[in-house]
C-alpha cells in the first residue's frame, strides 16, 4: 500500500530544511507521511481542573487562574557568574488561593511577555514545594480570551485533552516532534484513503485521515483505541500485500 499523495510531501517543504534535516538524520523521517506514522508511545492527561486551595502534592494538575503579579529577577550562578541568570516568578490566583509559577533561563522570555498582571490562563504542571511555598516549575499554559466568567468548553476540552509523548532523541525532544506534527496535521484531510469505504464500514474502521488525527490529537482514550485499530489493520494489510507479492514473484 503506497503512501497517498498528500502524505508524500517532503518535510523540508513544510517544516523547513533545518528541522527536516534533524528528523531525517536522527529519526529517519523524510516525508509528511513518515512523520504522521511516527506515533506517540504513550499519553499523559493534563489532569482535572483543580482549585488552588485544593492542590495535591507531587501530582500533575490543571488550574484556571488570573495572573496577580509577575517579577523578573536576575542572579549570579555557575552558568551566569556575572549576574545574568534570569528567573521569572509569576503569582496566580483563582479566588480560592494563590500559587507561584517559576520559569528559568531562556524559558522566561515568552511567559514574561504573555503572563502580565490581569491575564487569565490555564496552567498545567506538577505541584512541588520550594521555600515552604507551593509552586509549578515551567508549567505549560494556554491563554484564555473572551468572557472571563464563561471559559466553558475551551477550558474543559484543554484540561481533558491527552498529551502525546513521542519516541524522541537527544537532538529532538518529544515536544518538538509534537509541534511539527501539529504543523502538518491539518493537511491530512487532503489524503485519500487507500481502503474502500465498504471495507472500512464492514470492519468498523475509521478513515485514514480520522485515524491520524485521533492518534496525534486524541480527546479521549476511545479516540486512541479507534485510531490504533485502524492503523494496526493497515500494518497487517501492508504485510499481507508484501507476502502476496513475494509468493507471486516466487511462482514466476
Amino acid at each position: 500500500m503506497d503512501l497517498v499523495p498528500a502524505l508524500e510531501r517532503p518535510l523540508k517543504n513544510v517544516l523547513g530544511a533545518a528541522t527536516a534535516k534533524v528528523m531525517a538524520e536522527h529519526l529517519g523521517l523524510h516525508t509528511v507521511g513518515d512523520l504522521l506514522h511516527h506515533y506517540p508511545r504513550r499519553y499523559e492527561g493534563r489532569g482535572q481542573l483543580t482549585r488552588l486551595a485544593d492542590l495535591p502534592m507531587d501530582e500533575h494538575v490543571t488550574v484556571v487562574a488570573q495572573v496577580a503579579d509577575a517579577r523578573l529577577h536576575t542572579f549570579a550562578s555557575a552558568r551566569a557568574p556575572r549576574g545574568k541568570g534570569q528567573r521569572l516568578e509569576v503569582t496566580i490566583t483563582d479566588g480560592s488561593g494563590r500559587l507561584q509559577l517559576v520559569f528559568f533561563g531562556n524559558g522566561v522570555h515568552k511567559p514574561h511577555k504573555e503572563l502580565l498582571p490581569g491575564t487569565r490562563a490555564m496552567f498545567a504542571g506538577k505541584v512541588s514545594v520550594f521555600n515552604r511555598r507551593l509552586q509549578l516549575a515551567h508549567p505549560a499554559y494556554e491563554l484564555l480570551r473572551g468572557d472571563p466568567d464563561e471559559p466553558g468548553e475551551a477550558v474543559e476540552s484543554w484540561a481533558g485533552a491527552l498529551i502525546p509523548l513521542y519516541p524522541a532523541t537527544a537532538k529532538l525532544e518529544s515536544w518538538k516532534i509534537g509541534k511539527a506534527v501539529q504543523t502538518v496535521l491539518p493537511g491530512v484531510q487532503e489524503a485519500l484513503d487507500p481502503l474502500p469505504e465498504a471495507l472500512r464500514e464492514g470492519r468498523g474502521l475509521v478513515s485514514l485521515p480520522e485515524a491520524l488525527v485521533k492518534i496525534h490529537r486524541p480527546q479521549t482514550k476511545a479516540d486512541v483505541a479507534d485510531a490504533r485499530a485502524r492503523l494496526k489493520w493497515d500494518e497487517a494489510f501492508v504485510l499481507q500485500v508484501a507476502l502476496a507479492r513475494r509468493r507471486h514473484t516466487d511462482a514466476q
